[in-house]
């Protein structure tokens, strides 16, 4: 090992000029005015230190004393906890968290907050501030203010960074300022949902790529990282069900979202006709390709699902005159609308939407039967495809 990544710093080997090769702890700190810098500390050498275990021992104690040495509330920074939070919270190896949420933590971490209170001392940070800070952030790409969801979102993420603090004891128990800060998660205005009429329509004058693609949508309400996750050995055609056991968010495949996501979901016979026409022109048709294999990436990737929604999906709706904003959450939510309208019982929608929470679908216990959970489903699907291409106001003229 000469080279070691090791949680708080490195851990590296120095050959001295007596000859000895010594271990070395380099790690950044803060200093008393907030900066953080740069530090090191000789172990031992490797004759006292023979093994990778007693070098991460003594880096441990050597960590411990700094900690009981210095008050850490008064020296840490926010940029400080936010590294610490990283090395401990967010690493590869941890499975507490998916992927996609680490990620997300992130890029909140990093473009949102740190970017105002990297150098900001724990014990600095002050209700009243956030709470004015959250309005004047604004979005990147168009420069308008971010959405009250965004910005609790936003909060939210730097709660947690307070929560880890406490829990490190790098703060009081008890000192969490965000936890104070008033932030509405109201949306300004309400998501759109789809008419029948209109998923019909823009099925109907889709490219049969474009076309499995909505059909899985509106006809189960993926998640967007499922769909693009499943293979064709993933498609059982003789019983007309999809495994859904990955899912891949921005190139990367790991786990759906939740335990209860990972399970058989009902495809209808027209939602396995769109798969079977699909599959005939797809570049990779092969069991162990990609669904929607992308030809990009010589169908070692799937395409990615923006770029279809984007450059297909939502051009093609303008044209069609379809005003609404239309992602592929949409779909999902449109699909749950759906459901309900057809006066479907709450759990039936909870195992068709699969949610890990009852609450989620207004917390119904009663276990729905696979017949009905698949007999609901096909329903949406027939709703779709009976519906007419055209509005309700143009049919009466």
């Amino acid at each position: 090992m000469n080279r070691a990544r090791y949680q708080q710093g490195n851990l590296t080997r120095c050959r001295r000029a007596d000859g000895k090769v010594w271990w070395i702890l380099r790690y950044r700190a803060t200093d008393q005015t907030g900066k953080r810098v740069q530090r090191q500390h000789d172990l031992g050498t490797t004759d006292e230190l023979k093994t990778e275990s007693q070098v991460r021992r003594a880096a441990d104690v050597y960590r411990q004393q700094i900690n009981n040495r210095a008050p850490a509330a008064q020296l840490t920074t926010v940029g400080g906890l936010a590294q610490h939070f990283k090395e401990k919270e967010l690493r590869e190896d941890d499975d507490r968290r998916s992927w996609s949420t680490k990620q997300n933590y992130r890029d909140v971490i990093d473009g949102c907050i740190l970017p105002h209170w990297e150098n900001t001392r724990l014990m600095d940070v002050k209700s009243v501030a956030i709470e004015e800070w959250l309005p004047k952030l604004r979005s990147k790409r168009s420069g308008k203010p971010l959405s009250n969801p965004t910005r609790q979102r936003i909060r939210n993420v730097f709660s947690v960074l307070f929560t880890h603090a406490q829990r490190h004891e790098l703060v009081p128990i008890g000192h969490n300022p965000v936890k104070l800060v008033r932030q509405s998660g109201k949306r300004s205005r309400i998501p759109d949902i789809l008419e029948t009429w209109e998923i019909n329509l823009l099925w109907t004058n889709s490219e049969k790529r474009e076309r499995a693609a909505i059909s899985l949508q509106y006809g189960n309400g993926f998640r967007i990282s499922e769909p693009f996750a499943l293979r064709w050995s993933d498609i059982d055609f003789a019983n007309g069900t999809a495994a859904v056991t990955k899912a891949i968010v921005k190139g990367h495949l790991g786990d759906t979202k939740t335990e209860i996501s990972k399970k058989l979901v009902p495809l209808h016979a027209d939602q396995l006709a769109d798969l079977k026409e699909w599959r005939a022109v797809a570049p990779y048709p092969e069991d162990n390709s990609w669904v929607f294999g992308s030809h990009r990436a010589n169908g070692n990737l799937p395409y990615w699902p923006d770029m279809i929604l984007k450059r297909m999906i939502q051009p093609l709706a303008k044209r069609l005159g379809i005003s609404k904003r239309i992602g592929w959450h949409t779909f999902r939510r449109t699909y749950a609308t759906l459901l309900k309208a057809n006066g479907e019982d709450v759990k039936t929608v909870q195992e068709l939407c699969r949610h890990a929470n009852p609450s989620t679908t207004l917390m119904l216990y009663v276990q729905a039967i696979p017949e009905t959970v698949r007999a609901a489903q096909s329903k949406v699907v027939e709703m779709v495809r009976r519906a007419p291409l055209r509005p309700p106001e143009a049919r009466q003229m």
